[in-house]
């Protein structure tokens, strides 16, 4: 019996919180419009009336031939009229087919489009690239046209200098070959001999020889080996005077007598004898190198060195 009684209970509860859930929602939706007084609820039933009217005389299927104004039943149904009669002539002829065709072109081109696109992107960027590469090959021409000019400069100058037949060469050879034919005739005059001067002058690729007597030309070929021997040791000695700046004291002669008769090897010593004893060009020593020590008999000389080769190395002997 309490059971039934608590059952019963339960369910008049869940009945009642139902119909407090629907006051509360039809509270809600009366205030939601507005409506506080009976008056005003019975004027929206009458609005109710005349939408559903309105509604009723919409056919339920519409044909697009049709005018659409008697469609009209407020403002916002007129608007939409004439939005839907603008389409409408907008659209006037309008084939789907034609239109998916269209589109699919367009999509196509569109596809076409972006691959040309990136094609041209790659393109520019070769452009730009071979621009920067042009502007670094222009910048190295511009340098080699600089390099040319300053190598055929160069080019000049070494013709001009080290070429054998320009002029600073031309010009070193005359004044090096009147230097030594000047210092040789100032060594003939102190050997004793008849050659008072002699003349070495460029012939092409050869240096020609004059001996002259006065004013007479004197043959090579006339002239004795003492003679010949004197000239060779002048012009010797006139080189030397060059290569020593002047300031030559003295004179190696590495074996003179080497391609000498015994004639020549015999007036060797007595012409550097008369040289040394005229104090010629402040020379203080000759240091002759020979193997032929017999060319110094019966000679002015200071100091003979003999060099022995021995087990224990050389041996020098003054003799």
């Amino acid at each position: 019996m309490l059971t039934t009684l608590e059952k019963k209970n339960r369910e008049e509860k869940l009945v009642f919180e139902q119909n407090l859930q629907k006051a509360l929602n039809a509270e809600r939706t009366l205030s939601i419009h507005g409506i506080r007084q009976p008056q005003e609820l019975t004027k929206l039933k009458e609005e109710i009336i005349v939408l559903k009217n309105n509604i009723q005389k919409i056919p339920s299927e519409f044909n697009s031939s049709e005018n659409m104004i008697h469609l009209v039943i407020d403002y916002h149904s007129e608007s939409l009229c004439k939005t839907i009669l603008s389409l409408q002539e907008e659209t006037n002829g309008f084939d789907l087919i034609e239109f998916k065709n269209l589109k699919r072109s367009f999509e196509q081109k569109r596809k076409s489009l972006s691959i040309l696109e990136q094609e041209i992107g790659a393109i520019m960027q070769k452009i730009k690239t071979a621009k920067q590469q042009e502007e670094k090959i222009s910048k190295a021409l511009e340098e080699l046209v600089l390099v040319k000019k300053y190598v055929s400069q160069l080019e000049e100058i070494r013709s001009q200098i080290f070429n054998r037949d320009g002029p600073v060469a031309t010009s070193l050879r005359s004044w090096a070959l009147n230097l030594i034919s000047q210092k040789a005739s100032e060594y003939l005059s102190a050997f004793n001999v008849k050659i008072q001067r002699v003349l070495l002058q460029e012939k092409a690729r050869d240096v020609g020889i004059s001996c002259y007597y006065g004013n007479t030309v004197l043959e090579l070929d006339s002239l004795s080996g003492g003679e010949k021997v004197s000239i060779a040791l002048a012009l010797r000695l006139g080189m030397a005077h060059i290569l020593g700046s002047s300031n030559l004291n003295f004179i190696i002669l590495d074996e003179p007598t080497t391609h000498l008769d015994e004639e020549r090897r015999k007036s060797l010593v007595g012409i550097l004898s008369n040289a040394f004893e005229a104090n010629l060009a402040s020379i203080s020593q000759f240091i002759i190198i020979t193997h032929d020590s017999e060319i110094f008999e019966n000679s002015n000389v200071d100091t003979i060195y003999n060099f022995e080769a021995t087990s224990e190395g050389t041996k020098i002997t003054a003799l």
